[in-house]
């Protein structure tokens, strides 16, 4: 965005678009650092709230960081917890195919699920996709605690399959939390940046009106604007008589 303050001028001021939160920022810190040295007299009527504003941005900044912070971690440890859940699952789909391969029914009480149609009819289906897995686990650890422990399956250890359908849930939904909390801190600080992208261009006025004689000069600089030299225009062509 361009502002032209007079038109007489050698120069204008540029301004970033309110969509490049990163620039406002920069563009706010620089504006404040210079009003700081100003005395009270000279600072505009915009700086505090400009300030308040700031203060605002850098603690969504926070959480969108956070977030988003949060939302890798919580991906890496899914990632490694659904390679464990994957090999559980075999691991006992086995035990079941090898226990109850001819009374297949007898696995549903582990949560397995029994082919009813095709050739594969009466055949001990495993679960496929985290959601499955996990329902399938949690059915598993269930049906292994109401059972006595000599009666248990030696293998998987039973709170082996329960830390893994522990954490898979408690990871998901930090998960889905973190990317929430990240889309909160974006949204929130595109609006605010917008908000100070306003109140700059009006301090920016106001600074060139009292203290640039109400043109713009390089010494915008000084608070961070980006002044550049206006291109000249050119005459029309005076045709000869």
């Amino acid at each position: 965005m361009f502002v032209g303050f007079d038109t007489k001028g050698t120069h204008d001021v540029t301004f970033v678009s309110p969509r490049k939160t990163g620039k406002v920022i920069t563009l706010c810190g620089a504006f404040l650092t210079k009003e700081d040295t100003q005395t009270a007299a000279l600072r505009t009527v915009y700086t505090e709230d400009i300030r308040t504003l700031f203060a605002e941005i850098s603690d969504m900044l926070d959480l969108k960081s956070g977030g988003e912070s949060q939302r890798v971690l919580s991906s890496e440890e899914v990632k490694a917890l659904d390679k464990q859940a994957a090999a559980l699952i075999k691991k006992i789909h086995r035990a079941m195919v090898y226990e109850y391969g001819d009374t297949p029914a007898e696995a549903t009480r582990w949560g397995f699920d029994i082919s009813q149609t095709g050739k594969r009819t009466g055949t001990i289906r495993i679960p496929d996709g985290r959601a499955a897995i996990v329902k399938t686990l949690a059915q598993y650890a269930k049906t292994e605690k109401g059972r006595p422990a000599v009666e248990r399956f030696k293998a998987p250890v039973l709170t082996e399959v329960q830390a893994v359908v522990d954490g898979l849930t408690a990871n998901v939904t930090t998960r889905s939390t973190a990317k929430g909390q990240r889309a909160v801190g974006v949204q929130q600080s595109s609006e605010t940046a917008a908000r100070l992208l306003d109140l700059l261009q009006a301090a920016a006025v106001q600074i060139v009106v009292k203290q640039c004689d109400g043109k713009v000069t390089p010494d915008l600089t000084q608070w961070g604007f980006e002044v550049v030299a206006k291109k000249p225009t050119k005459k029309p062509a005076v045709k000869a008589a």
